[in-house]
């Protein structure tokens, strides 16, 4: 490798600098960090360089806290720690068998607790009309004290909030290795989205230049006390405060991996949908394709098809049904009733086709962001796409209403606990479809439905400040979530 080194002579100090055809740029930044370094030995090196993951967790620092109150130092907390996860029983590679080798290993069966919950609960079903101006109104960034903002939790509350002394005694640093066991791979978390843009960095904050109040309109919001729990459809986690991780997937008689591990928080959009027989379903942003398998194992759709804007993203989709349902049609011709599509989930010009429609949209991908450098929406060089996110988030709720037919449902789903692009994106789609077509839509709110799952996971709803759909709030006795959901039915 050819080097040029030239001394420059300043005063009574020397420098030298050293240029290189394949280094360029690379040795005048480290010569930066080492004289920086130098310079200030009494600080620790995390702060003197701050990373992707500082610059998010930063912004949720200021933001979120103000949104979540005292609650946000439990949450902080347990975003930082380590992930919990469920497994999705395989219904193409001996269920029975895996079903018991989960209980085996002290796992418990989330189908059987929501069942044993359910039939003992009421399910009256009420509707009524809430102001539009109301659900929209987020809380201003500095005006709002925070103990209005937030409730506090009941003192019998299970998932009660860690006060900020305990949950420094249980801090787990972001850099320790978070995942292992041998099994990454079945655990990484892959962005939604790999994006370029500018090279700066943005607050939440500036979000709200993008959101504006929908007036006096009303919309309408239907009452559900009933979720339906697919009896096919098998959910194994380990208990509460148990941390422990799931061996491997291992393939059954079929050849077929026996169960596929991820957030449980991921479950809860596919249950919203309400899949029944013989119905079409479209995943607009597909990969990597855990929504779309737990979806066939419902099996109940006549169709799935699985889209996605990247071929790379598409073919990782493809992977996970090759190793979960079998080579070529699959076990039973499975896989015949999956179908794949290249594109942007907003230009599928696919109007009144689907029963049901996923728009699991591109987000800050909270967890993510404050764990790995990799693909970080808060790199520098991704200020544009952050900007951005909204807008992209509207256009695509906004085509995948349109894709439904009429008496069809869509879930809108997120993996942050941003209000601006959970919340103020429904409430903007659903402004432009209104002002642009004759559509009726109504969102369903799943508050009461979803009471059986509270002694899994921690869900909020309107008594938490979600006006619309709910949010799965990571907590560290089940460290699930983020996951936001909002379910929309097309009425006419």
């Amino acid at each position: 490798m050819f080097r040029v080194f030239t001394w420059i002579h300043l005063g009574t100090k020397q420098s030298c600098f050293s240029t290189s055809s394949l280094l360029l740029g690379g040795v005048k930044m480290k010569r930066k960090k080492q004289a920086l370094r130098a310079d200030n030995p009494h600080l620790p090196i995390r702060i003197l360089e701050k990373t992707s993951k500082d610059y998010a967790l930063a912004n949720f620092d200021q933001y979120y806290s103000q949104f979540f109150g005292k609650e946000w130092n439990s949450i902080r907390l347990a975003l930082l720690s380590r992930q919990k996860h469920c497994a999705l029983v395989n219904n193409f590679a001996d269920p029975e068998v895996t079903a018991v080798k989960l209980k085996e290993l002290g796992c418990i069966n989330v189908t059987e607790i929501f069942n044993q919950i359910n039939d003992t609960r009421p399910k009256p079903v009420v509707t009524n009309d809430i102001p539009l101006n109301e659900e929209i109104e987020l809380p201003p960034e500095q005006s709002v004290p925070i103990s209005e903002v937030v409730e506090e939790s009941e003192p019998d509350d299970p998932c009660v909030s860690l006060n900020p002394d305990s949950a420094q005694q249980r801090y787990i640093d972001p850099d320790e290795l978070v995942v292992g066991d041998g099994s990454t791979s079945m655990y990484d978390f892959v962005p939604t989205s790999r994006l370029k843009g500018m090279e700066d960095f943005i607050e939440e904050g500036e979000y709200y230049d993008n959101y504006q109040p929908i007036g006096n309109q009303t919309i309408p919001i239907k009452i559900c006390n009933n979720i339906n729990f697919p009896k096919h459809l098998q959910i194994f986690t380990f208990p509460r405060n148990v941390m422990d991780r799931f061996p491997p997937p291992t393939p059954g008689l079929e050849g077929n991996l026996n169960y596929y591990c991820m957030d449980a928080g991921s479950v809860f959009p596919v249950l919203a949908l309400d899949v029944k027989p013989e119905q079409t379903v479209l995943d607009m942003c597909s990969a990597p394709g855990g929504k779309a398998l737990i979806a066939l194992q419902t099996l109940y759709p006549r169709k799935i098809v699985c889209n996605d804007i990247s071929g790379r993203r598409l073919s990782r989709v493809g992977s996970v049904m090759e190793q979960y349902c079998g080579v070529g049609s699959g076990v039973g011709h499975v896989r015949d009733t999956v179908e794949f599509s290249k594109g942007h989930g907003a230009e599928l010009l696919e109007y009144g086709v689907y029963d049901r429609v996923l728009c699991d949209v591109p987000c800050f991908s909270d967890r993510h962001s404050v764990n790995s450098e990799d693909f970080n929406m808060f790199a520098m060089k991704m200020i544009k796409n952050r900007l951005n996110l909204p807008k992209e988030q509207c256009e695509l709720l906004k085509a995948g209403l349109l894709y439904l037919k009429v008496g069809g449902n869509l879930v809108y789903s997120t993996c942050t606990l941003s209000p601006i692009q959970n919340e103020g994106v429904v409430n903007m789609a659903l402004k432009a479809i209104w002002e642009e077509t004759t559509y009726q839509y109504v969102v369903n709110d799943l508050t009461d439905a979803l009471q059986p799952f509270n002694s899994i996971c921690k869900i909020h709803g309107e008594k938490k400040g979600v006006k619309l759909g709910n949010l799965i709030v990571p907590h560290l006795s089940n460290n699930f979530g983020p996951t936001y959901f909002c379910k929309i039915t097309r009425e006419s």
